[in-house]
């Protein structure tokens, strides 16, 4: 029973860069239709959890606590590459990428309200489980924040499925020098864009009819959007 639960989970995400902070793709516990007091992430006598509707649903990093196994990152911005196909249900998505900051003392970030990127939309080949990915060669901080070498930060990526519910996944990093040796190197091989997996941009206007369109009528945000988007592709056709 439980196995047939599993099959049907709609999509997961997993970040392959610059890491990602554990194997959320999980779901446990008794079936949903058979706990009505379940609230999403359940705790049973002897403390052990249980995610009936699965780990990567509960904010803000999919049922994954802070990790101290933390990996260095370049304190101007860095890539990102995600897999959006694991699980069924992601012909198309919404993605968002934030980050939380820990400052002085703090043990972990007290939110996770700066995002790095525009929100986009992908589009992916099947909404069945399809392998693949999209990477974004390099984003950039959040204006207004003061980040240092040295500090803790955690990348969050959300996943929005079609029917409105968030999926989440993050990453613990330390912020290093932008040239420090012991960042990942960002290649070929692990920012890469696949042919299969398409974008579309969002972007925000005021009485915009079809004839507006025809001529061009496209808000400032969305050419932001479009030259953002265009410098990503053409950071992947350079790696290849």
């Amino acid at each position: 029973m439980l196995a047939a639960f599993l099959s049907l989970s709609t999509a997961h995400t997993v970040i392959t860069y610059p890491g990602w902070r554990g194997n959320n793709l999980h779901t446990n516990g008794s079936l949903p239709q058979d706990t009505p007091s379940s609230i999403g992430i359940d705790i049973a006598e002897n403390g052990t959890l249980s995610f009936p509707f699965g780990m990567q649903w509960m904010y803000p990093c999919g049922g994954m606590p802070l990790t101290t196994n933390r990996t260095k990152w370049p304190v101007s911005g860095g890539a990102i590459s995600v897999q959006p196909g694991w699980f069924r249900g992601h012909s198309k998505a919404l993605i968002y990428i934030n980050i939380g900051i820990q400052d002085g003392n703090e043990k972990a970030p007290p939110n996770y309200s700066h995002p790095i990127v525009p929100p986009f939309q992908i589009t992916g080949p099947t909404n069945d489980k399809y392998p693949g990915q999209f990477c974004l060669p390099q984003t950039s901080m959040p204006a207004n924040t003061s980040l240092q070498v040295g500090q803790n930060i955690t990348i969050q990526v959300i996943e929005t499925a079609q029917h409105g519910a968030a999926l989440y996944s993050c990453v613990d990093v330390t912020l290093a020098d932008d040239h420090d040796p012991e960042i990942q190197e960002v290649t070929r091989d692990n920012c890469y864009n696949s042919s299969d997996i398409g974008f579309n941009l969002l972007f925000t206007t005021q009485g915009l009819d079809a004839e507006g369109l025809t001529n061009g009528a496209i808000s400032r945000r969305a050419y932001s959007w479009l030259s953002w988007a265009g410098f990503m592709l053409i950071w992947a056709a350079f790696l290849t």
